[in-house]
């Protein structure tokens, strides 16, 4: 080895010894000055919540209030309507405040949906409707979200009903008292109907009695089984029958009837995926091929002077005039009509399936979305299809 070589061979190793020094250096500056530039926004940040804090708690305390003076201007029927609604749903939320709320939502909307139709100019009927059905829409909704709200929760505490009968009834033959008995029933896998055995145990303890607490739950609850249990339950506590027995064969009937309604689910399927069927291919698939015939046919007519062909077929049986329909016009009619339908044929899948209209509701924003995308997404095939045969 010369020392030429010796020499290119140290000046290559302090080149990468230095190249290395120089990367670290940069990679640390650049590293910490992120950390700082990082560390300055987090301090920048906190230092915005700590000082807008009390600006939020009192804007949100005065929302608050705004909404339940707004609520409190409804009359009493119908804030002692919405206050049993709440109580059957399990909100735990003052009926006023509620009302307050849908109130400045259901004027809020049609004010945001009426400044964009004028923005986007349509017509006076499209502004009027853009103020009528935002508002009507927050009511609407309002009232599908308790119903569906208590439906479920009914519908939870009467699957877990006869589980808890039956575990009473064995309570009550090991020896307990009907109240012993309700206390160790509640547990927590049980749910709202736990929630509400807790209750009926605290209520006893500061001194009404178990009746009372019994009757009181019930008209917390909206179910019909369980108003009839308790009634079987208050009777046997006054009679002095066998109320284990009658516990037990509540439950075993309450079971019977749930196989049943699983069985009518099962048998109930090809009803329901015919109507699934006619929402989801059959209607947008008419409405589709509607569309392209009017669109077909009002571009021949624009591309055809129709008064000569009127003159050439006067006196004869036809008569040629444009199509009254454009096609604008009938993409929103077949979007309205769809939408209607995806609404009551959701309302029907459940009824069918369950024996309860509100059970379709939860389908509602599903099917809707769903049937309108269809069509769109058949319009734009049939228009590729038909547009590039008569090149539209």
């Amino acid at each position: 080895m010369t020392i030429r070589s010796i020499i290119e061979n140290i000046k290559r190793v302090v080149s990468s010894i230095v190249l290395d020094l120089i990367l670290g250096t940069i990679t640390r500056v650049i590293s910490y000055t992120l950390i700082y530039i990082g560390n300055a926004a987090i301090a920048v940040f906190v230092i915005i919540i700590n000082v807008t804090r009390p600006i939020v708690i009192i804007f949100s305390r005065f929302v608050t209030s705004l909404h339940h003076r707004l609520g409190s201007y409804f009359p009493s029927g119908i804030r002692r309507d919405l206050e049993q609604s709440v109580v059957h749903a399990g909100i735990k939320r003052n009926p006023e405040e509620i009302l307050g709320i849908v109130l400045m939502y259901s004027i809020i909307l049609p004010i945001v949906v009426f400044t964009f139709a004028i923005i986007s100019g349509a017509s006076a009927t499209m502004a009027l409707f853009t103020i009528i059905f935002p508002f009507v829409l927050a009511w609407v909704v309002l009232y599908m979200i308790l119903l569906l709200l208590i439906d479920r929760r009914t519908a939870s505490i009467e699957e877990i009903l006869p589980d808890v009968l039956a575990m009473v009834s064995q309570n009550m033959i090991a020896g307990m008292t009907p109240y012993n008995a309700l206390w160790v029933a509640a547990r927590s896998e049980f749910g709202p109907l736990a929630i509400e055995i807790q209750a009926v145990a605290r209520d006893t303890l500061a001194g009404a009695s178990l009746e009372d607490s019994l009757i009181a739950m019930t008209q917390r609850i909206r179910s019909d089984k369980l108003t009839r249990s308790v009634k079987l339950l208050i009777q046997g506590m006054k009679s002095g029958g066998e109320l284990p027995t009658v516990l037990q064969e509540i439950a075993n009937d309450m079971r019977t009837e749930q196989n049943l309604m699983k069985r009518m689910r099962a048998e109930t399927t090809a009803q329901a995926m015919f109507i699934l069927f006619a929402l989801l291919v059959g209607a947008p698939l008419l409405f589709a091929a509607s569309l392209q015939f009017i669109i077909i046919f009002s571009t021949i007519f624009s591309k055809v002077d129709v008064s000569i062909l009127s003159q050439q077929s006067k006196g004869g049986m036809i008569v040629l005039q444009p199509l009254l329909i454009t096609p604008n016009f009938f993409m929103t009619y077949a979007i309205i009509v769809l939408c209607v339908s995806a609404v009551f044929g959701s309302f029907l899948i459940g009824l069918i399936r369950t024996g309860k209209i509100t059970a379709g509701i939860t389908l509602i924003p599903i099917l809707t979305a769903m049937s309108v995308a269809i069509f769109l997404a058949m319009n734009y095939v049939l228009n590729s299809f038909f547009g590039g045969m008569i090149s539209i």
